[in-house]
């Protein structure tokens, strides 16, 4: 073998390397690193350093044996084959290592050039190898400084290395390089980069494979790991790629397409850069692994510069992308996702015109069955100015984020069993998105010249207004309103298409005030479901029924939905109320909502027709529609309106001309009682009937009651038998008869007018009863009311005193009383009539001008002035008190003088009944004031003049007043004694003097008989007549006697 050795300067090595003299041309290499630095020609070298490798003393001692040792002949590198053998690197002393200031590798392998113009392979392999570099640093010239590498391998060389342990230190160092077509396959171990120059940097069609390989960066580093110049770069079985400042790259160019492969493992980056960059033509194929990216800045994943770009999973789990910044970010470049996970605070996915405009545009992106979320931005935005030629499609895939699409250039979206959590955001731009094959959409679109469409399968939940330029919808459209804006949600500004298979889905509240959809030309189809989940608030009136233009078309709208369904919430909205939907029969450019009463509801309306009016308590609804008989669908007759619940339903068209009436419950009210159909009307057990004016011709029945209010008049005139009872708070309430006012109470604070009848029923209250008409009314309830009893004809009768209550009696008719105690004070012209065998006491201060009939029983009167001015008709018994009586007295009654008052009879009366005279003083100026009947005087009789023809009787005396001659000529047995004051008492016969004593204080004229009475006083005596006068009494008169005629016997 040719033992001659040169020293060859390598070019690619950057130093002096001792090579065989078979080395000729590029034919064969044969290198031995030798054991200190190696500069280049013009570098000062560096002494000392020995690299503890057999082959490398060897080569060291030949060279010195051949007188080649010099500074300038001496390699840098600690091991180095340019022999393209192979070598077992395990063997070599650990670690390898550099650590020279100035350029330099541990470990070079070289390959050997061929004959056929390719490479004979220097080979190292090795086990649980540790090569370490610390070097570099050194100013080679300017800012260009000297760099320590760990593994560098050229021209074909390849490198086997399983759990090996790659480390550099210091700013100035490089971990491995790969150029010329050489390869390398790291298994398992560890690669701590320390320097700024590169982890693994492939040039020149090289390739590398990290198979379950761990690579760390120190802080601040700023190492990638790169493909280039048409090289590969493998990294999987597990590998973790943990970078400070550093990406993983793929670089291609005009030439040649770069590879970057990532499988089963996982790269992070904190750098501002992004994680894993393919750009110029580069080809990531990234599948099954974990991409995050730790940095505001920058994305986990770039493709620039008509660079492609596969990830793909096994599922969507398996291949993860994190990132603080951008997810996946596209410039003038092709994306792929098959199976994957986006999560980032930024774009989920950005398509941009970033990059060189040198590359041809081939922007495109394809996503299926993926997650891409963004929690800050778009989960998928396609920037400004960016041209995507081909639509972008969206398969089994799901983006989330506030904006699940931003288009700010135009582009197709194409989304198939895709569902898009977020917002579109179209601009201006002239977009389409079409969702079909399940997919769904859950947001707002805004896009004013964009197109949306849906399959009949997909669905969109518009949670805020929404904007499109064009809208073909064959699937579900659920128009919703999270902001809670009272404008119009979704606005088309050219044409809205509803197909067949449409559903329209939209919930409205009270806040809506704008149609909530509007568009240039409507065609409709499909189904409306409308629906309300707001608390519905019921208006107080149906004046407040409002309408909302669901639909506002610039043109007619010429179509209809095949139905409508309408869910508005019955469970909070009245039962009297209902939602109709249908073409505004006024405006055929408006689709309309409205509120409507469920007595004429239709076959678009909420619920079925029917005429029941629930209203709850504390609540009041008034209704001012006309109310008639309508045609129903439902079991409803179409006429009765019933009336439940606690609260207040009040009918206000005088108009209304449906039937019967059923108050269930709480208050049915109307101003005027025309309101009230025209049927019967049912009041049940605690519900009212309340009116203010007008005719109540129905007739009502039930156990509830009829209340009048206001201060107009309320005629009631049907056979009513409601027993609830009555309340008048204002006004009048009139009731020809009495049957008309049912058979409870009367609480009456106004006026109650009654013709005639019994009334039975109990009146109590303030107010006044007018008994009206010629008819006869009877009072028979046990009456309380304090207002005045007004009778302006006819004739009013209470059995008892208690029946016509605590007020004053206006009397204009007849007034038939039976007994009790008759209070009230009595006026007006009317008559007085005591009926029945009963007493009846008068105790009012009476002026009644009619006059008094007593038919029966007693009428008392504890003073004169209580039995009015009118003459009395007694035929019963009048029992008076004190006062004067002017009124005259005539009838078969007997007058009773009652107390221990006075009583002055002034009247020219007839009676013949009798008088009695219980106590007190009975005055009668004139003898005819006593009737004709007898006088039973228990107390005193004053009578003046006039001839008394009453027989006296009683314990009682007579007292003879005034001037005047008062004859008595009766066959009187009073024993009380007689008194004659003043005047002449005449007397034709003694008998008629009673049996007591005469105090004779005037003239006291007797005829005959026997005067037994013991005569007193300063008065005479005169016996006139021709019969004889006995006196036989012990007399002390002093008046003289005188003796006219006849005989005087003493």
């Amino acid at each position: 073998m040719n033992r001659t050795y040169s020293i060859v300067w390598s070019a690619v090595r950057n130093m002096y390397v001792v090579a065989s003299e078979l080395a000729r041309g590029h034919s064969k290499v044969k290198a031995q690193v030798c054991a200190s630095e190696t500069h280049s020609p013009n570098k000062k070298s560096e002494y000392g350093q020995i690299i503890k490798a057999t082959r490398a003393a060897l080569a060291c001692a030949v060279a010195a044996a051949l007188g080649f040792f010099s500074p300038l002949a001496m390699a840098d590198n600690q091991v180095s084959y340019i022999d393209g053998k192979s070598h077992d690197l395990s063997t070599e002393t650990s670690p390898i290592s550099y650590s020279g200031t100035g350029q330099g590798t541990a470990l070079s392998l070289e390959g050997l050039p061929t004959d056929k113009g390719g490479w004979q392979a220097t080979s190292g392999t090795g086990t649980d190898v540790v090569i370490e570099t610390d070097g570099g640093g050194d100013i080679l010239s300017g800012s260009t400084r000297a760099i320590g590498t760990a593994v560098s391998l050229n021209k074909g060389a390849t490198l086997n290395l399983t759990d090996a342990q790659i480390t550099t230190t210091g700013i100035y160092t490089a971990g491995i390089d790969l150029k010329e077509q050489s390869s390398m396959t790291l298994t398992g171990g560890i690669i701590q980069i320390g320097g700024n120059y590169g982890v693994l940097t492939l040039n020149g069609e090289s390739k590398a494979t990290l198979i379950g390989t761990e690579v760390k960066a120190t802080t601040e580093n700023t190492s990638d790991l790169t493909s280039q110049e048409g090289s590969t770069l493998r990294i999987e079985g597990g590998s973790t790629i943990t970078l400070t400042n550093g990406q993983v790259r793929v670089v291609g160019d005009t030439t040649y397409n770069s590879w970057l492969e990532v499988d089963g493992s996982a790269v992070s980056s904190t750098g501002t850069d992004s994680t894993v960059i393919a750009s110029n033509k580069g080809v990531l194929d990234i599948t099954n692994s974990t991409v995050t990216h730790d940095n505001a800045k920058g994305a986990a994943i770039e493709a620039a510069n008509a660079s492609t770009v596969n990830i793909s999973g096994d599922n969507k789990s398996s291949m993860f992308i994190k990132s603080e910044g951008i997810g996946i970010k596209s410039a003038r470049s092709s994306v792929n996702i098959d199976g994957a996970t986006v999560e980032a605070k930024g774009d989920g996915i950005l398509m941009t015109t970033g990059g060189s405009t040198f590359y041809s545009n081939i922007s495109g992106l394809t996503v299926e069955n993926a997650d891409v979320t963004s929690s800050d931005a778009a989960a998928l935005h396609v920037d400004k100015n960016t041209v995507i030629e081909t639509p972008i499609t969206l398969t089994d895939s799901t983006l989330t984020g506030s904006t699940a699409i931003k288009l700010d250039n135009a582009a197709t979206v194409e989304a198939k069993n895709t569902t898009l959590n977020g917002n579109i955001e179209a601009g201006s731009t002239v977009s389409a998105l079409s969702l079909a094959e399940k997919s769904s959409l859950q947001g707002s679109v805004n896009g004013l010249n964009s197109s949306l469409s849906l399959d009949d399968t997909s669905l969109w939940n518009m949670t805020d207004p929404s904007t499109v330029g064009n809208l073909t919808n064959d699937g579900g459209i659920t128009l919703g309103n999270a902001s809670g804006s009272t404008g119009t949600l979704l606005t088309v500004d050219n044409t809205l298409t509803l197909q067949d298979g449409s559903q329209i889905n939209a919930t409205l509240d009270t806040a809506n005030s704008s149609p909530i959809i509007k568009a240039a030309n409507v065609t409709l189809d499909g189904t409306l479901n409308l629906s309300s989940t707001a608390t519905f608030v019921a208006p107080e009136t149906d004046e407040h029924f409002g309408s909302v233009t669901l639909i506002d078309s610039q043109t007619a709208i010429t179509t209809d939905f095949d139905s409508v369904t309408l869910d508005a919430d019955t469970s909070a909205m009245p039962d009297y109320l209902t939602i109709n939907a249908g073409v505004d029969a006024n405006d055929n450019t408006n689709y309309e909502l409205s509120t409507g009463l469920s007595w004429y509801a239709g076959a678009n309306s909420a619920r079925a027709a029917h005429g029941t009016f629930t209203v709850d308590a504390d609540s009041t609804f008034t209704v001012t529609s006309e109310l008639d008989e309508t045609t129903a669908t439902s079991n409803w007759n179409g006429s009765k309106l019933t009336k439940q619940g606690d609260g207040t339903l009040i009918l206000s068209n005088t108009g209304n001309d449906y039937g019967d009436t059923v108050i269930d419950g709480g208050i049915l009210a109307a101003k005027d009682a025309a309101s009230i159909g025209t049927g019967d009307v049912t009041i049940a057990e605690s519900a009212t009937l309340a009116l203010s004016q007008g005719t109540l011709d129905n007739n009502v029945t039930g156990e509830g009651q009829i209340v009048k209010s206001g201060s107009d008049e309320l005629i009631v005139t049907g056979d009513n038998n409601y027993s609830g009872g009555t309340t008048i708070t204002g006004g009048t309430l009139t009731a020809d008869h009495a049957d008309s006012l049912g058979t409870g109470a009367i609480a009456n604070s106004g006026v109650l007018q009654v013709g005639e009848g019994e009334l039975e029923n109990t009146l109590s209250g303030a107010g006044s009863l007018v008994k009206t008409g010629t008819g006869e009314l009877t009072l028979s309830g046990d009456n309380s009311y304090s207002g005045t009893t007004t009778i302006t004809g006819g004739t009013l009768t209470a059995d008892h005193a208690d029946s016509l209550g605590t007020g004053t009696i206006a009397n204009s008719g007849v007034l038939q009383v039976g007994e009790g105690e008759l209070e009230n004070t009595l006026s007006g012209s009317g008559s007085l009539v005591k009926t029945g065998t009963g007493e009846l006491t008068l105790s009012g201060d009476n002026t009644y001008s009619g006059g008094t009939t007593i038919t029966g029983g007693t009428l008392t009167a504890d003073h004169a002035d209580s039995l009015g001015s009118g003459d009395i008709d007694n035929n019963g018994v009048l029992q008076v008190g004190e006062g004067e009586l002017k009124n005259t007295l005539s009838g078969t009654g007997s007058l009773v003088k009652i107390g221990t008052g006075e009583l002055t009879l002034s009247g020219d009366n007839t009676y013949s009944g009798g008088t009695t005279i219980d106590d007190g003083v009975l005055i009668a100026d004139n003898a005819d004031s006593l009737g004709t009947g007898t006088i039973a005087n228990n107390g005193v009789l004053q009578v003046g003049e006039g001839e008394l023809k009453n027989t006296l009787s009683g314990t009682g005396s007579l007292v003879k007043i005034g001037t005047g001659e008062l004859t008595l000529n009766g066959d009187n047995d009073y024993s009380g004694g007689t008194t004659i004051d003043d005047g002449v008492l005449i007397a034709d016969n003694a008998d008629s003097l009673g049996t007591g004593a005469v105090a004779n204080n005037g003239v006291l004229q007797v005829g005959e008989g026997e005067l037994k009475n013991t005569l007193s006083g300063t008065g005479s005596l005169v016996k006139i007549g021709t019969g004889e006068l006995t006196l036989s009494g012990d007399n002390t008169y002093s008046g003289g006697t005188t003796i006219d005629d006849g005989v005087l016997i003493a």
